[in-house]
């Protein structure tokens, strides 16, 4: 399992862990790829994300992304954000560990990941009796996005 794939499945443990623990929160989840500032696009375009951060790393850069209708409002979300980093495509070729995503519109996010180049790897499928939708994608990188809606309540 290449580093990229274990921090993001480090990450995505720490989010399982949060519903059994209120005192354990995702930090942040990371995604990597050959050109990190066309993926941060990607994350803009599909998914609305906001660049909260940029960290000079050697000759490269992490960019970091948070949730939020504005930057500001993105830089004042506490909640986990993501960080995007340097892989080459090798490094992210293990499939169980992605971001997971909640959204609120399954049809508009397959949409806008499709135009935002990325590609989606099944339709969407109810979860079982639960009411949830469960869609899969990938991300101009290779890496793996599950995106979850809940009910309508």
């Amino acid at each position: 399992m290449s580093t990229v794939a274990k921090i993001v499945a480090g990450a995505s443990a720490a989010l399982l862990l949060t519903a059994a623990n209120a005192g354990v929160t995702l930090n942040s989840a990371r995604v990597g790829g050959p050109d990190v500032v066309a993926l941060g696009k990607f994350y803009e375009a599909a998914f609305g994300l906001k660049e909260v951060n940029k960290l000079p790393v050697g000759n490269q850069v992490e960019l970091f992304f948070n949730v939020g209708d504005t930057v500001d409002a993105a830089k004042a979300n506490k909640q986990a954000q993501i960080v995007i980093m340097h892989a080459d495509a090798s490094g992210v070729k293990d499939p169980v560990p992605h971001l997971i995503l909640n959204v609120t519109d399954m049809a508009a996010t397959v949409a806008a990941v499709k135009a935002a180049g990325g590609a989606v790897d099944a339709e969407p499928r109810p979860f079982g009796n639960s009411g949830m939708m469960i869609g899969f994608a990938t991300d101009p990188a290779g890496n793996r996005i599950e995106m979850i809606q809940q009910p309508k309540r």
